[in-house]
């Protein structure tokens, strides 16, 4: 056996066993910790993008400080439409993802995003059952604050998303409406997706897989918000999160419900245009009814429209 064909032999070797242990450990973590991508330093999107925030700090059951910043619409003197509550992303924190809704403020919604547990100046580490738990806690302190008058519309993106859907139907009170934006129907799913994309783990993916818990799927718990006017949003361009996750979530969902789909933004992109800024500006208008993403600006009523109280 020549030396070449040796050393081939045992960089294969090597190379089998790194991934034998990569995948043990992966086992043996559960996987959970591979959904979250924190960070804890904050950037100034308030100067960047000229707006005020109250900042807010909420105490959990564990004595635990969750941070969350509030924005009041504009202008202050004028009756306000109601509050946007964000439930952002897997990555960062909230002074990234504002950058994607500070504007809704222009338009006469408040805005209250609040980072998860471990997230930014949030204390804790997250979970999946604790973005959810945080996620209601969140929505209690809008409920404290405004009363139950007041017209709250939840709005997730991505793994914000997944948390939306998870405590839409805890909640004492349910939400005025809940926006779907860009999310998965499965944490198994899209984990093994992700995975497949790799030419290292690829061969690995499902068993990679199996310790994902997958109690808290979308897909599963939204079937339980069955009185919820609900709007999914996704991309056919989303190379992260395939459409294929917002169809399931839109067949699974039991409430009145509306699909929108473009098929140019990358994932949780879309709202760098303007055209669909205008279409989720007027669809907030007409809460709860739900009009396709086309015809949602006109205003004549012979258009496609899902009237929420029709499935009361």
């Amino acid at each position: 056996m020549s030396a070449t064909f040796k050393l081939r032999l045992n960089a294969e070797e090597v190379f089998m066993r790194v991934c034998v242990v990569l995948v043990s450990l992966l086992l043996l973590s559960g996987c959970q910790s591979l959904f979250f991508w924190p960070t804890q330093g904050l950037v100034n999107s308030p100067q960047e993008f000229s707006f005020e925030r109250e900042i807010v700090l909420i105490e959990n059951t564990e004595g635990l400080k969750l941070h969350g910043w509030y924005l009041n619409a504009r202008p202050s003197d004028s009756k306000h439409n109601g509050t946007i509550y964000i439930l952002h992303g897997n990555a960062s924190n909230l002074s990234y993802h504002i950058a994607n809704f500070y504007w809704l403020i222009d338009h006469g919604w408040n805005v209250f995003m609040l980072d998860y547990q471990g997230f930014g100046r949030s204390e804790g580490e997250p979970t999946f059952a604790g973005i959810i738990d945080d996620a209601l806690l969140g929505y209690n302190w809008l409920r404290d604050k405004h009363g139950e008058n007041e017209t709250i519309v939840v709005f997730g993106q991505s793994l914000g998303g997944a948390a939306a859907i998870g405590f839409a139907s805890k909640a004492n009170q349910a939400p005025d409406g809940l926006i779907v934006d860009s999310t998965f129907s499965s944490h198994r799913q899209i984990f093994r997706e992700t995975l497949a994309k790799s030419w290292l783990f690829w061969s690995f993916q499902w068993p990679l897989s199996l310790p994902i818990n997958d109690d808290y799927a979308p897909k599963k718990l939204i079937q339980q918000s069955q009185k919820i006017p609900t709007l999914i949003i996704h991309s056919q361009a989303d190379s992260l999160i395939s459409l294929e996750h917002a169809n399931t979530l839109y067949e699974s969902a039991t409430a009145p419900k509306m699909l929108w789909i473009d098929d140019k933004s990358e994932h949780a992109q879309i709202w760098r245009s303007s055209t669909w800024k205008d279409r989720l500006v007027c669809q907030l208008k007409r809460w709860p009814e739900l009009r396709d993403p086309e015809k949602v600006c006109d205003s004549s009523r012979k258009n496609e429209v899902v009237f929420a109280n029709s499935y009361l």
